[in-house]
């Protein structure tokens, strides 16, 4: 999580995406290669970390953080100016340390880490009903839960929080067209169902009951 503050100042620059469409060359004798587009790519980031004591941070532990993240291979959204950068998540490809600064005991006080990240395309719309229809045939001697209906997203994205209100702990994203089962409503926030509620507002979503 990119911080500043005043008690805090945690950010980074260098910042590079690199986008590489997919094409495949089919040589041709004593001639060109001739083109033929496969498909779009996944895009690279690239930028650098760093991490100082005197700015709040204590780099080693916000390094064991981001190698944790890596090692398990966890993906989310790269969010910025309080919006994702990209519909697709994204996952640490690489991760490389230096530390600059150490005291006397040993402690790392200054690490610059330059980090490298993938993108991860989000399920098909395809891939989604797949799932979904795997997961009502293996619940259907189960006791179905309450819905009231579903919701689906019209703008880019907006907030799921834990709790009905602006002032909860923000807790990911919706994206534009993706629908979302309500189990509830209230104080104007659907309750998505696991602690999790989304704004009601009309401006946002397109409700159809159940």
């Amino acid at each position: 999580m990119f911080e500043v503050s005043e008690n805090k100042t945690l950010t980074y620059n260098e910042f590079q995406r690199t986008t590489e469409p997919r094409w495949f060359e089919h040589k041709v004798l004593h001639d060109k290669p001739e083109l033929e587009f496969v498909g779009a790519g996944t895009d690279d980031i690239s930028f650098k970390i760093l991490l100082r004591a005197e700015l709040g941070i204590n780099p080693e532990k916000q390094m064991a953080k981001i190698r944790e993240f890596a090692r398990k291979g966890k993906k989310a959204l790269f969010i910025r100016g309080n919006k994702p950068i990209s519909a697709n998540y994204w996952v640490i490809k690489r991760a490389v340390e230096v530390h600059k600064v150490i005291d006397n005991q040993g402690n790392i006080l200054t690490m610059e880490v330059d980090l490298n990240l993938m993108e991860y395309p989000r399920e098909t719309e395809d891939e989604t009903k797949k799932k979904t229809t795997s997961s009502v045939k293996k619940a259907s001697t189960a006791k179905a839960s309450k819905q009231l209906g579903t919701i689906t997203i019209t703008v880019k994205s907006v907030h799921i929080r834990s709790g009905p209100g602006v002032n909860n702990k923000v807790l990911g994203y919706a994206m534009k067209n993706d629908k979302l089962k309500v189990t509830g409503k209230k104080n104007g926030w659907y309750a998505l169902g696991g602690g999790k509620y989304i704004s009601a507002n009309s401006a946002y979503s397109s409700f159809k009951g159940a």
